[in-house]
C-alpha cells in the first residue's frame, strides 16, 4: 500500500484531501493493544495538511493532520524502544492473507501482521 487513500474506510480522508497522500513519516501519539480481541490501534500525526477541509475546520488553525489505523487479528507483534518521540517511518505491505505493518526509526520499531486494516477517526 502506497497511499493513505487506499486504506479501507478512508472516506473522510478522501474528502479532506484532493490528492493521494503517500504513506510515510508519522509522529506516534497512541498505541493501544486489546489482547482479548487481538486488535491494535495507533493514533499519529502525518506531515500533510488537508487541502479541502470542511468550513468548520478553517478557524481551528491546525498545523498537522491526526489520523490513526485500527488493525484486527494481529499476529507476530514485536516492539522495541518504546515509547519514543522520534519521527517514525510507516510502511504497509500487502500479501495474500493480510498486511505487514512496519513502523520504525533508527532506534525504535513496531512490527506486526494484520488481516484487517482501516483508517480510524481520531
Amino acid at each position: 500500500m502506497n497511499y493513505w487513500n487506499e486504506i479501507h474506510d478512508s472516506k473522510l480522508f478522501n474528502m479532506v484531501f484532493s490528492r493521494n497522500v503517500p504513506i510515510g513519516e508519522i509522529k506516534l501519539f497512541t498505541l493501544n493493544i486489546d489482547n482479548n480481541l487481538s486488535t491494535l490501534t495507533l493514533a499519529f500525526d502525518i506531515r500533510e495538511i488537508p487541502d479541502t477541509p470542511p468550513k468548520k475546520w478553517e478557524s481551528i488553525g491546525y498545523n498537522a493532520c491526526r489520523i490513526g489505523i485500527t488493525c484486527s487479528q494481529v499476529t507476530s507483534l514485536t516492539t522495541s524502544n518504546l515509547p519514543t518521540r522520534e519521527i517514525l517511518q510507516l510502511s504497509i505491505k500487502n500479501f495474500e492473507s493480510g498486511h505487514l505493518v512496519c513502523i520504525a526509526s533508527e532506534t525504535s520499531e513496531i512490527k506486526f501482521i494484520t488481516s484487517s486494516l482501516m483508517i480510524k477517526r481520531t
